[in-house]
């Protein structure tokens, strides 16, 4: 694991920790969501820290313009400065950092941190993914015992866990550290590779698999930074059941 990347997403974590735990503004964008002067203050701090690093490698944010190189360079990073804006906003712990480093457009280590519960998930690609250094891999589970997270709408009916939360982040991460086996998360029109880059990396580490509908992995770096508009995650062992189901009901409307 790379220990400086680690140690720079608890530094940007506290960043963020310290505006949640005092004052901070609220602005809307132009897409309609909300941005934050934590948001930006951890966006610049991370454009510092990985802009000296690594002084070549291209940065992707969701706080900030596009960079033109980024479409010609092998190496890109990509961040959230605040996973889960709205969250923060309320004054609720469900918010996290994400950076991921993507190379040729696959996602090859990343960090999730969510300063307010002290959680930090580190994965890089052959040395596996660690929850505050403990690893972590996904279950085990399979057919009828198997719990699949879906929010209420159009995929409800495959819900077989006993909870879902509302952070797509925080859901996906239950599949890594195997508290489900699998999860359908509806992406909106402002969700872009900033949200999902690092997931792609850990749960593969984790043992599992993230795809789209047509059960393509996930490329990062494109010339659109969209995703898809509907992910399935789980621990391998169900996917083709979850992807069943997702198609069934995509078909049926």
């Amino acid at each position: 694991m790379d220990a400086w990347l680690i140690e720079t997403m608890r530094h940007a974590g506290q960043i963020a920790l310290d505006f949640f735990e005092g004052t901070f503004e609220v602005k809307t964008k132009p897409d309609g969501s909300p941005v934050t002067t934590a948001d930006l203050a951890v966006d610049r701090f991370l454009r510092e820290q990985l802009g000296q690093r690594y002084p070549e490698d291209c940065l992707l944010s969701e706080e900030t313009e596009d960079d033109p190189r980024r479409s010609e360079s092998r190496r890109v990073w990509i961040i959230d400065p605040i996973d889960g804006t709205s969250y923060f906003a309320a004054r609720k712990p469900e918010f996290g950092v994400l950076a991921a480093l993507v190379v040729d457009g696959i996602a090859e280590e990343s960090v999730a941190y969510f300063p307010k519960m002290d959680i930090l998930l580190a994965s890089k690609r052959g040395e596996g993914a660690f929850v505050n250094g403990r690893r972590v891999r996904v279950s085990p589970v399979t057919g009828a015992q198997a719990k699949v997270a879906c929010k209420p709408g159009p995929f409800q009916s495959l819900n077989t866990a006993p909870q879902v939360i509302k952070n797509n982040a925080l859901e996906v991460f239950r599949v890594i550290t195997g508290e489900t086996e699998g999860c359908v998360v509806q992406t909106s029109p402002s969700t872009g590779e900033h949200d999902y880059a690092w997931a792609s990396i850990a749960i593969e580490e984790a043992g599992g698999r993230m795809t789209d509908t047509n059960n393509e992995a996930l490329r990062y770096n494109k010339p659109i930074r969209k995703m898809p508009p509907v992910l399935i995650c789980s621990n391998r062992l169900v996917h083709d059941t979850i992807l069943a189901g997702v198609r069934r009901l995509q078909s049926s409307t």
